[in-house]
């Protein structure tokens, strides 16, 4: 039965608009939201509303959209965007179906796609046991096809997406971006982190031959990005470096004394926060300068192949952690967070006290998120969008058809 799509904000890249041209092929009526220039870029003006209005009026602006009952469903890309919050109440009273994407949790060549929520706001349960009655009827996972994604095709869309917002800045007065930082400082930030790569993966690879030919044990920390929602809003840090404090405290004190601790920058950090020099003033403030690295590079499969154990605040490095088998622990709120698979105690006990995944509970876990929450694609690419597009109208259509 044909139904009829209020599409909010999506990536900075053609994909929502190729998502929106399909399903109205298929017989659906869809329509976008433009709520700045890079939309309008994108999505055009067509079949298009433009939202000039301030987010404090969005509540109202939504519930009239939806009184009018000309939807069934809304989708958009992140839960917590501003300007998504204001839809989910507004859906709930509404009856409307909320379909959220996201960055795949299973990487790479995957792409996420939940009803009513991501991440912290995911409907995934919880209960392991649920997970193993449901392996009997839950395909295994297949292997992801590449996409083909290139970092240097997304960096494009999203340079083309930020000019486009100032050069409509007066067209859209009230819009507010979710990152908080504009994109020339982000761009240097990034500029100067590419110059300096090649130091950065000589300085990984010596780190990680001194651990892996003295068979040293180490604990590793991987970092998100200071402005990730799942630090912002599903975690109880009030940014990396509160997270980075939180694990080196801890370890200072309870580790074992000749545990390493190994702290890896997320590759796409900007720089504009001196995570290193941070961590680096800490340790000698803690007296274990000399079993702290940290390295804004290296081979994370190797890296957790050997490492005694992996904190995570909730970054999807944890299912890969898990994938290696190796100890694991969520100090936020993560979907994969859950006796079994995670400690289940306090950071203080997990050094000594660290347990592996249950590798059986993983596959069923593993198994049912790739097939009722991935899509094989990506945002960005040409084949991946295809791809991606061919998914999600597939599972629009399937499973609340």
């Amino acid at each position: 039965m044909p139904r009829s799509f209020l599409v909010l904000q999506g990536t900075a890249s053609p994909f929502f608009n190729r998502l929106t041209d399909a399903l109205r092929e298929r017989g659906h009526a869809a329509r976008r939201v433009n709520f700045c220039g890079g939309d309008l870029l994108y999505g055009g003006a067509g079949n298009a509303w433009d939202y000039r209005g301030t987010p404090d009026d969005l509540s109202g602006w939504y519930a009239k959209l939806a009184q009018a009952g000309d939807f069934t469903d809304v989708i958009m890309f992140g839960d917590c965007r501003e300007i998504h919050r204001h839809m989910h109440p507004v859906s709930q009273a509404f009856g409307l179906r909320v379909h959220v994407f996201e960055e795949g949790y299973v990487r790479p060549h995957w792409l996420t796609l939940e009803r009513g929520g991501v991440n912290g706001r995911s409907l995934l349960p919880r209960d392991p046991s649920w997970y193993l009655d449901q392996r009997s009827v839950t395909p295994p996972s297949p292997v992801g096809r590449s996409t083909g994604y290139k970092l240097s095709e997304r960096a494009y869309h999203d340079i083309r997406y930020r000019a486009a917002n100032m050069l409509y800045a007066t067209r859209f007065p009230h819009y507010r971006s979710h990152r908080p930082r504009n994109g020339v400082a982000e761009y240097a930030g990034l500029a100067v982190r590419a110059l300096r790569q090649g130091q950065h993966d000589r300085h990984a690879e010596r780190v990680t031959r001194e651990l892996l030919d003295a068979g040293r044990q180490y604990y590793l920390f991987p970092l998100q990005l200071n402005s990730d929602t799942q630090i912002v809003v599903h975690s109880p840090f009030d940014g990396i470096r509160d997270a980075i404090a939180k694990v080196m405290r801890s370890f200072a004190s309870h580790a074992p004394a000749d545990a390493w601790l190994v702290i890896k920058n997320h590759p796409l950090d900007t720089g504009l926060i001196d995570y290193r020099h941070y961590a680096r003033q800490l340790a000698c403030e803690l007296d274990m300068a000399d079993r702290l690295r940290f390295i804004d590079a290296g081979h994370l499969p190797t890296l957790l192949e050997h490492a005694r154990g992996v904190v995570v605040v909730n970054s999807t490095v944890g299912l890969s952690a898990l994938h290696h088998r190796r100890p694991l622990i969520a100090l936020g709120t993560a979907i994969y967070s859950m006796p079994g698979l995670t400690a289940q105690g306090e950071l203080d006990d997990f050094w000594r006290d660290a347990s592996p995944p249950d590798m059986h509970l993983y596959q069923a876990f593993l198994d049912y998120v790739v097939h009722h929450t991935q899509i094989n694609g990506d945002f960005y690419t040409r084949t991946g969008i295809e791809m991606a597009t061919a998914g999600a109208v597939s599972r629009l259509e399937a499973v609340h058809g």
